[in-house]
């Protein structure tokens, strides 16, 4: 990242949110909940480490439990305020994580639907910042007791979403952070939500691919 400034938001579902930094009533993770998932303070999160890791500064975090990419339903997409919402107290983002996909998935949004629409939502977060580096995670799945065999089917159902994520991402010249090509699975609580120490797992491989990505 050649870049002076380093303002960094972002843009998920629960597994990006946490109580105070994501909107109200909509996070997973919280200090009450810290006995259970291991999450105790925002800097336990993926994306507070990734940042922290950067050198960079954080601005605002958009993530919504339950958010899908695909506009259809009442927790969908990403609206253009929501996005302006990103910018905070006068400074706008350098760089903005999205990860998401994964209740698309789940949901069995046709995934040529769910390729549209996430070249339209970088298509939007080009035009309210055109100078945004936007750094796009493909999906994984979370590991229940560090167990990488567990849900395979479901890991298979995540592969035209993330094709349909390289795709999109190419066509809207963004940045693709390709975790499924890593081949690992962070530590989860169930399916999908991370806990502690599969926050420092996901942390490092966003880390890990940004690096292959930069180094292109």
């Amino acid at each position: 990242m050649a870049q002076t400034e380093k303002n960094f938001s972002v843009l998920g579902d629960s597994i990006s949110t946490f109580q105070g930094f994501s909107p109200w009533g909509a996070d997973h993770y919280s200090p009450d909940l810290a006995a259970a998932t291991g999450v105790a303070t925002v800097e336990d999160t993926w994306w507070m480490q990734v940042i922290r890791a950067l050198g960079g500064t954080f601005l605002s975090n958009l993530s919504i439990a339950g958010n899908t990419i695909v506009t259809a339903g009442k927790m969908g997409g990403f609206p253009p305020q929501r996005i302006r919402q990103l910018a905070s107290e006068g400074k706008t983002p350098d760089h903005i994580l999205l990860y998401a996909g994964l209740n698309d998935a789940n949901f069995y949004i046709p995934p040529q639907v769910f390729q549209g629409e996430y070249a339209l939502l970088l298509a939007r977060l080009r035009e309210a910042y055109p100078q945004v580096r936007v750094h796009c995670g493909t999906l994984l799945l979370g590991a229940v007791n560090g167990d990488q065999s567990s849900m395979r089917c479901f890991v298979e159902r995540l592969t035209p979403y993330n094709d349909a994520i390289r795709a999109a991402v190419a066509q809207e010249d963004a940045h693709l952070v390709d975790l499924a090509a890593l081949g690992v699975r962070y530590t989860a609580l169930d399916a999908f939500h991370p806990t502690g120490q599969g926050m420092r797992q996901l942390a490092g491989l966003w880390l890990r691919a940004m690096g292959e990505e930069a180094g292109k």
